[in-house]
């Protein structure tokens, strides 16, 4: 590939915190570089408490467990997201309710998630914000959330450092979830970070991630350290993962965030009558641009799948847009909505290369090379 999707940013201060956690001998969970990084973190994020795990869909589903999702309850989530909503849902037993998405940012659709709400009586609701753009209706969906008495769960896994209205997501829902995978703002190969300003919750998120293992403090009793309260999982971030989140915390604002802001505002100065930029900025928000993709209004799914395999073959790593949960018939869900966004941004939908390593004169090539293709396939 000579212009790959993303990549994870390395620099010295990773090698360092890793060297010393292996010079430190200790490499399970807990370590003090992954500590150090859960605190950063909060503070970047500004809210009280962040606690690391083994994976974003480990983040979903601890998550889901210290809420108290039982068997049946229902749970709304977007149809156009990671499969790991879903995932998560279902592995609590949980019934899914998929919303259709608005298209402008691709988050979910107020005037459709007030629907399921008042038809489903959710215990909780999965808000995700897609490719680094803050869902437009989330002030409206929070609102709402909070008359009907209905878990906020704000998944940034694509947004680290996004705003509305200059205050970060992650902190508006009751709780949020992050990704740390190698491609995401922030990577560490695979990692995720629950977060929240409730102490309770986040005590027992944490308990939870400990196999639900009460003793495990240097005071508690000898013969209390193997004793569990019940179901619990082994879901805490290992010290050498902490060690390369710790120096990505401490490069991200001055660094990668920059980095993925200019690389995003620059695509957005590229204008084509062939295709255009699938999401939108709105006003009261800043987002950070994960991953850029383009829409192409007047092409079928058929053709805008040869434009993406033929740039893969000229060396530009390309990927399609989420498949709608919707469709995914293994899962057994319900569905509110009448118009299948998801599906029609799925079909004319293309993420370009979005790594920290592409300069402006990149992506004029990349930009240059689809407007080849689709001349070439017209």
């Amino acid at each position: 590939m000579k212009y790959f999707l993303n990549l994870p940013s390395l620099g010295k201060k990773e090698t360092k915190y890793v060297n010393s956690a292996l010079k430190s001998n200790w490499l399970s969970s807990r370590g003090k570089n992954t500590k150090i990084f859960e605190k950063k973190f909060a503070k970047f994020l500004g809210i009280k408490y962040a606690l690391a795990v083994q994976s974003g869909t480990a983040a979903i589903h601890l998550l889901l467990k210290a809420i108290n999702i039982k068997p049946g309850d229902n749970v709304i989530i977007p149809n156009y997201s990671c499969v790991s909503s879903i995932s998560a849902t279902v592995q609590c037993l949980a019934k899914p309710i998929i919303v259709e998405i608005e298209n402008c940012t691709l988050g979910l659709d107020f005037s459709l998630v007030k629907k399921a709400i008042d038809k489903y009586k959710p215990k909780a609701l999965q808000l995700v914000h897609i490719y680094g753009f803050p869902a437009r209706d989330s002030l409206k969906i929070k609102k709402y959330c909070n008359k009907k008495k209905v878990v906020l769960i704000e998944d940034c896994s694509e947004a680290l450092g996004a705003e509305i209205n200059n205050r970060r997501v992650g902190t508006f829902g009751d709780a949020s979830v992050f990704s740390v995978r190698s491609e995401k703002m922030i990577g560490v190969g695979e990692g995720g970070v629950v977060c929240t300003n409730a102490s309770h919750l986040f005590n027992k998120i944490e308990l939870l991630a400990s196999r639900n293992a009460p003793c495990r403090s240097k005071g508690s009793p000898l013969w209390k350290k193997y004793y569990h309260l019940g179901e619990g999982y082994n879901y805490l971030m290992p010290h050498l993962l902490g060690s390369v989140a710790r120096g990505q915390i401490e490069r991200f604002k001055s660094e990668i965030l920059c980095k993925k802001i200019e690389i995003g505002n620059y695509y957005r100065k590229i204008k084509s009558i062939n295709f255009r930029m699938t999401q939108t900025t709105m006003k009261n928000a800043k987002p950070v641009y994960w991953l850029n993709s383009i829409y192409f209004e007047n092409l079928d799914k058929f053709k805008v799948r040869k434009i993406g395999e033929m740039l893969i073959k000229c060396g530009i790593e390309v990927r399609s847009g989420f498949w709608p949960l919707s469709d995914l018939k293994k899962f057994s869900s319900k569905y509110v909505g009448k118009e299948k966004v998801s599906r029609n941004i799925f079909e004319k939908t293309l993420v370009l290369p979005s790594n920290l390593l592409l300069s402006n004169k990149d992506i004029k090539s990349i930009i240059k090379k689809v407007e080849y293709l689709i001349n070439k396939i017209k």
